[in-house]
């Protein structure tokens, strides 16, 4: 719920930027789709009732970065499609928000367009950049993903990337660390922040950093 609450706050900045009502009704689109989805596939699971935090969390993060109704409601299914059938045990192995974002892309031969994030500049935007930033604290200190982050930064800065493009931090504070489907052991989060680093840097799928997430998620799922 606290990175619900910060994702909220970057929602809210974004939408006041643009002022657009149409963004409000894509917010509840999203909610719609992954909170009502994850209901149904959990009860098809035979789950007893839940307080659908993660749904929320994967359906501010899909109003964020795609804007056609369609696009938003499929990616909401697909990504608590990937949540409640596609795990090993008692987990996922896929990032939920992440596989929706890719896969919905791909079906629809539509690219992610980051429209909530990507205009948060330092030289324009400082306090929409701070709030972007938010997520951090709890990624970051209370989920202690910090190892995958340094890991992941240090390398793709050594590689060009800014280290003050929106877009980037926000994968680096609410994607890249999601807790079920990352190494909790600090050398591990090393290994995993590499590997997904050095995986984006290939240029041949529609978004290089959902794609280097996913196929690390894949090869880490046993950690």
């Amino acid at each position: 719920m606290q990175m619900v609450a910060a994702l909220a706050a970057i929602w809210l900045a974004s939408f006041f930027h643009t002022g657009e009502i149409k963004l409000l009704l894509a917010l509840l689109l999203s909610l719609a789709a992954t909170i009502g989805s994850d209901f149904l596939f959990a009860r098809l699971r035979g789950k007893p009732f839940f307080f659908p935090s993660a749904a929320m969390v994967s359906g501010i993060i899909i109003a964020l970065l795609v804007s056609p109704w369609y696009q938003i409601f499929l990616t909401g299914l697909l990504a608590m499609l990937a949540k409640n059938f596609l795990r090993v045990g008692d987990r996922h192995i896929f990032n939920p928000a992440a596989f929706g974002l890719l896969a919905g892309g791909i079906i629809l031969g539509q690219n992610i367009s980051w429209w909530g994030v990507s205009w948060q500049q330092l030289t324009n935007y400082p306090l929409a950049l701070f709030i972007l930033l938010i997520p951090f604290l709890i990624s970051a200190l209370r989920m202690r993903r910090y190892f995958i982050q340094l890991a992941f930064l240090s390398l793709i800065i050594l590689f060009g990337a800014s280290l003050l493009d929106p877009a980037l931090l926000f994968f680096v504070a609410v994607l890249l660390p999601e807790p079920m489907t990352t190494p909790a052991k600090p050398i591990v989060q090393l290994a995993f922040g590499v590997i997904v680093a050095l995986l984006s840097l290939i240029p041949y799928f529609p978004d290089p950093l959902l794609f280097a997430l996913l196929a690390s998620n894949m090869l880490f799922f046993k950690r």
